[in-house]
């Protein structure tokens, strides 16, 4: 079986990356770019001889997120060669998650089934948390979720309100309703800042925050690529929020291994957004995750299927 992973570059030096990669000569050395530089950028194997298809869009978040249209453009382009190469499933990463109606309208366009990945990134992200607030020794208190507005901190306020109290960051009547809805205490940043130990950023991209504006003794769970806080600080904490241990996982090119690396996703590792379609390419599913929101039932439908298949969540 096999699947795509649609990926774009996050800060500049992936995207000179890219360029290198793809012989684009205007985009190695910091240009913009057309549809053009789409293209293959490297394979994956895990999960007993499923192959994953990298295919990279050009554009930096803030340049995808501005004009969406070229966006989709984009990704129809990509998913195009994904169905050329014979993928089952198409995955989006990161901004081209929540972009051009987070997989919707590239689903309007294609026979293949589209995922945002976020079930399992939600899922994942709440069994860290839990894990590393179970174990802790230290006093708990509330659990802060930045991005709560989104379909990720949605999810991820879901599964962890019946394990601990969770405040979100409310920026309007919206929010409001929506956090009462979930049992979770809607909160001003500020308040939640100062109050919580126990915070993920649940953002698509960062940085949002400083370091200095987090307590001591802050376990940040973060999500965000870029991250969150935009300084490191000896006094707060900060785990990978949706790294899974992946079976059999290895790179099958010198250019796969060096977007690994670039990636970071820890040895033997990778997110769960491209996990989702994985397994989803694996077990034949193609319904896990489209669209604005996410039930609690979707998420541990998502939770279980990696479980079964053998992925596990990173705890630091």
């Amino acid at each position: 079986m096999s699947f795509a992973f649609l990926v774009h570059p996050l800060i500049p030096l992936q995207q000179r990356f890219l360029g290198v990669r793809r012989g684009h000569l205007p985009l190695a050395i910091g240009r913009s770019a057309g549809i053009e530089a789409v293209g293959h950028i490297g394979e994956i194997q895990l999960l007993n001889d499923t192959i994953g298809h990298i295919i990279a869009l050009p554009g930096l978040p803030e340049d995808l997120a501005s004009d969406q249209q070229r966006t989709l453009a984009h990704l129809i382009s990509a998913a195009r060669m994904a169905e050329t190469a014979g993928a089952k499933v198409i995955g989006l990463g990161s901004a081209l998650a929540v972009v051009a109606g987070r997989g919707e309208a590239l689903a309007e366009h294609i026979a293949l089934p589209v995922t945002t990945g976020h079930a399992s990134t939600a899922w994942t992200c709440a069994q860290i948390t839990q894990s590393a607030y179970q174990k802790s020794s230290e006093p708990r208190g509330p659990i802060g979720i930045l991005g709560f507005r989104g379909t990720v901190g949605d999810a991820v306020a879901q599964m962890l309100s019946r394990e601990a109290p969770v405040w979100a960051d409310a920026r309007g009547p919206a929010d409001v309703r929506r956090a009462e809805q979930l049992g979770v205490r809607p909160v001003e940043l500020s308040e939640l800042l100062r109050t919580c130990r126990w915070i993920v950023g649940a953002s698509t991209t960062g940085p949002l925050l400083s370091a200095s504006q987090l307590r001591p003794g802050t376990h940040l769970i973060d999500l965000a690529l870029p991250p969150t806080v935009r300084d490191a600080a000896p006094h707060i904490r900060v785990s990978a929020g949706e790294a899974l241990f992946a079976p059999g996982l290895r790179s099958r090119s010198p250019w796969t291994a060096l977007w690994l690396r670039f990636a970071n996703y820890g040895k033997d590792c990778v997110f769960a957004c491209l996990a989702e379609p994985a397994a989803m390419s694996l077990l034949g599913e193609n319904d896990w995750s489209r669209g604005r929101r996410l039930t609690r039932s979707q998420v541990e439908r998502a939770g279980h299927a990696l479980t079964e298949l053998g992925f596990s969540p990173r705890v630091s």
